[in-house]
């Protein structure tokens, strides 16, 4: 196991604590006091154990010259002792000031990883020597007047540095204790650094410091040491008790995940956001009361130059879907929506999201699996002969009577049964929808513009025309060798479809190799990164132009209207009429958009929730909380207003969320694998979202791109997405032989080939129904097919599989991996909120690799 660089109070720790222990770090590399004490105190704001606001102050008073007060020579055999006078030392006038009233300074010598006994002795000048090998504990303690309950940091480095300004020997410091707490309690403070010198020089305790691999080692190595110690004399005990004063201090220090700290540090709040509480709209309700009032800061944290990097970058990675999911509605919709109508409703449902949403790093927007309802809805009312466009509104109306619904009786709880099992199924038929539509259109243009070894103007019929006008390939007013006159069309074209097959797949190399590139050896890692970030966008570029530089080879572009107007004018306006258009409505058809409402909702519950899912992991540090409930609510009434303008209907988009979080998090400066918090902010969705709604004045520009090239990001889409899948890894499985296996994936080495098989067949099954379901006139269905996966999951699959078993094959989390995740693995890493089986649960492995190979 990887030593952690850093692990604070989240991490697992038992209930008893003993000691105020909050932040650890473990083998850190610096090898400076000034290096070591900034990392540890970043890492104490991290965890809100120090104000943002006082970290700079803290930084430099614990760096300010301090005095040795515990200086304490101990034996390994731990024999004989010798104690040298303790005196304490006023903090600089400066620090006085700001709040820390003292600084102490201990150490604590002995030998570290020996096994001879060798004493450390003092000679006449005051001067110490010791054995080679030897190793210091240093403690820096400050009186502050802006906490209430103490803390401690406690740090290992990776290898002994000599600080003299911390010992005043020349022996190597391996261990640092950081102790803040509040100034009523400063005398008591030379006691807390005797006694963490007494747990240094407790042989126990101190092997356990060298050999930890996380706090709650260290955890259980203090609460043994300080059990022996309730049985020594009073003076030991007079500490025993001063520390148990401070235990109520450590058990407020205690970080879960669903902490909101202020960053005045002044309130805390412990909240699951997924507990049902049942009290009337309950959720929503809290949601609104822990964000609402750090709205000032939302507005201030933005103002920062990775925000601006971050509002550039996201504007790209939100443009591109945008355009193409705008196009594929015009082509699939016959224009009724289309690029104009998406962009628009894009920016205007993302500023009403970015201002008024309580995870504004959210990235709302069109995604396959609405685009998917919306498709089927279509043909619903082509087959009904009923206008699509007002049923969307009455969909949106119902929406958001849903919506108040699942408020008032909180039933966003019921995310909690969200598990990977039907989020890879749900994931893998979008995928395949995406890959399948851009060959379908791919072969629909062969179709329309066939290889021929001679390419003549001819009719329909194939009779040749003599005579008309041809206007971008498009025939007006043809009159055939029969004197009939012909309609317009597009008139088959030479190179038409070889050169669309070639921007479609160039569009998918060009984005797909810059998705890799980023885990490559060749530049630096921020050119790699930007390189992939932008891999979609330098893809649609480089096929535009080279399209505009082949002047004689026609190609099928997009088509958007010049201005602000909708798609098809002669048909809508901007603001739909719920009654009918050109036809009103029937009475019925208004009532049925309610079932058909509850099956939009249930897509855009599933995605709404997989991006707070992934945003409220542990590991992205987010302090300022989640919004399940108002977030989902709110986004409700954005589809009435994507319904009422006709525009797709939105969700929160998972890749865009999670490029947007990922360029805002703050890492540790010295180990960039760790986020050690993020911009929690508005203004760059706020921005990204203005910015896209301007792109609709650029038709100009936006007609030159071909729709070869958005079927081409169709298919990284789905080729990029399912590759990052598991189920699709278990896939290939089926065609390894079983010694190639990998060794570290949970689903392997915790299951056996048959029953992984068998978990991988179940889920085919389930995609194959939902297939043929979505391609049946059913197809508006497919959704309720989808619900009935988790009672699946949920009451079936048990009586195959074990708990554990599950456990591995539903909710293990991925191998660890030299590369830097693709947002599209990140997006499909949900993992569950199921915990890992109980003791009782678990089957003993069968062999050395945990399970019988079959």
């Amino acid at each position: 196991m990887d030593n952690p660089a850093f692990i604070g109070d989240n991490a697992e720790h038992g209930k008893d604590t003993q000691f105020p222990l909050g932040v650890v770090l473990l083998d850190v590399e610096e090898t400076n006091v000034k290096s070591i004490v900034s990392r540890a105190v970043e890492c104490m704001v991290a965890v809100d154990h120090v104000p943002y606001d006082k970290k700079k102050f803290v930084i430099n008073s614990l760096l300010a010259d301090c005095a040795h007060i515990n200086e304490r020579e101990i034996q390994i055999n731990r024999s004989e002792k010798e104690t040298n006078d303790d005196h304490e030392t006023a903090v600089p006038e400066h620090a006085r000031k700001a709040g820390i009233n003292k600084i102490f300074s201990a150490h604590n010598i002995r030998k570290g990883k020996s096994e001879d006994h060798d004493t450390y002795n003092s000679d006449s000048g005051g001067g110490r020597k010791s054995s080679e090998g030897s190793e210091a504990t240093a403690v820096l303690v400050g009186a502050v007047d802006f906490l209430k309950s103490p803390t401690i940091a406690f740090v290992r480095l990776a290898e002994g540095v000599v600080m003299d300004n911390l010992v005043d020997v020349p022996i190597p410091v391996r261990f640092l204790f950081i102790l803040l707490g509040p100034y009523q309690e400063e005398k008591q403070f030379q006691g807390v650094g005797e006694s963490i010198s007494t747990l240094m020089a407790d042989k126990k305790f101190h092997e356990v410091a060298y050999r930890a691999q996380n706090r709650k080692d260290l955890i259980s190595a203090v609460n043994a040491c300080l059990f022996s110690t309730k049985t020594h004399e009073d003076r030991n005990n007079k500490t025993v008790d001063m520390k148990e004063r401070g235990i109520n201090g450590a058990v407020s220090l205690d970080i879960e995940p669903n902490i909101l700290v202020n960053r005045a540090g002044l309130k805390k709040e412990v909240r699951d956001p997924l507990k049902r509480v049942g009290k009337p709209f309950h959720g929503l309700i809290q949601d609104l009361k822990i964000r609402m009032p750090l709205y000032l800061s939302d507005l201030k944290d933005g103002i920062s130059a990775q925000v601006l990097a971050s509002t550039i970058f996201i504007f790209f990675a939100s443009l591109s879907p945008a355009i193409t999911f705008g196009g594929m509605y015009a082509d699939k919709t016959n224009q009724q929506i289309g690029v104009g109508e998406t962009l628009l409703v894009t920016s205007i449902n993302g500023v009403l999201l970015a201002l008024l949403g309580c995870q504004p790093l959210n990235i709302i927007g069109a995604t396959g699996p609405l685009m998917v309802f919306d498709l089927a809805l279509y043909q619903f009312a082509e087959s009904f002969e009923m206008e699509f466009l007002p049923l969307r509104v009455w969909i949106g109306v119902w929406m958001v009577v849903l919506g108040i619904i699942i408020s008032l009786f909180e039933l966003v709880t019921v995310v909690k049964h969200l598990s990977r099992f039907t989020e890879e199924i749900f994931s893998t038929l979008v995928c395949l929808i995406f890959i399948y539509g851009a060959c379908e259109k791919m072969v629909a243009i062969f179709k329309a513009h066939p290889l021929r070894d001679e390419y003549r103007y001819e009719d329909e019929n194939r009779t040749e025309i003599v005579s008309g006008i041809i206007v971008n390939g498009v025939l007006v007013n043809g009159t055939n060798a029969d004197g009939v006159v012909v309609k317009s069309y597009v008139l088959p074209q030479p190179n038409t479809a070889l050169l669309s097959l070639i921007m479609m797949f160039g569009t998918f190399f060009i984005a797909f190799r810059l998705k890799f590139f980023r885990n490559s050896k060749y530049l630096g890692r921020t050119v790699r990164r930007a390189f992939g970030d932008f891999g979609v966008p330098i893809a649609i570029a480089s096929m535009v132009l080279m399209d505009y530089l082949i002047e004689d080879t026609y190609t099928d572009k997009l088509t958007m209207p010049s201005g602000l107007q909708p798609s098809k004018p002669e048909l809508r306006g901007w603001f739909i009429n719920p009654f009918g258009l050109q036809v009103d409505i029937p009475v019925w058809a208004i009532f049925a958009c309610a079932p058909a409402s509850l099956l939009l909702l249930t897509l855009v519950f599933i995605e709404t929730n997989i991006c707070h899912i992934i945003m409220s992991k542990p590991e992205r540090n987010l302090k300022k909380g989640s919004g399940f409930h108002w977030d989902l609510f709110l986004t409700c009434i954005l589809n009435l207003i994507s319904g009422v303008m006709g525009a797709p209907f939105m969700t929160a988009a998972v890749v865009r969320c999670v490029t947007h979080a990922a360029s805002l998090t703050i890492v540790d400066p010295n180990n960039p694998a760790k986020a050690i918090g993020a911009h929690e902010q508005r203004l760059s969705a706020f921005a990204v979202s203005v910015m896209v709604g301007l792109a609709i004045l650029l038709s100009d520009v936006l007609n030159l791109i071909p729709n070869a090239v958005l079927y081409g990001v169709f298919m990284y889409m789905g080729i990029s997405a399912i590759t990052s899948i598991q189920f699709f890894q278990r896939c290939i499985l089926f065609f390894v032989p079983v010694k190639h296996h990998p060794k570290d994936m949970p689903f392997v080495t915790d299951v056996s080939t048959k029953k992984m098989h068998l978990f991988t067949i179940v889920q085919l099954s389930m995609i194959a129904v939902l297939w043929v379901v979505k391609q049946s006139p059913a197809s508006l269905c497919f959704p309720f097919i989808l619900m009935i996966l988790v009672p699946i999951r949920m009451f079936l699959l048990p009586y195959i599989w074990t708990a554990n078993e599950l456990f591995a094959l539903d909710g293990g989390a991925p191998p660890k991996t030299d590369d830097e995740p693709d947002f599209y693995e990140v997006s499909h890493n949900i993992g569950s909120f199921r915990e890992p089986p109980a003791a009782s649960e678990i089957t003993p492995p069968t062999t050395q690799n945990s399970v019988q190979r079959n």
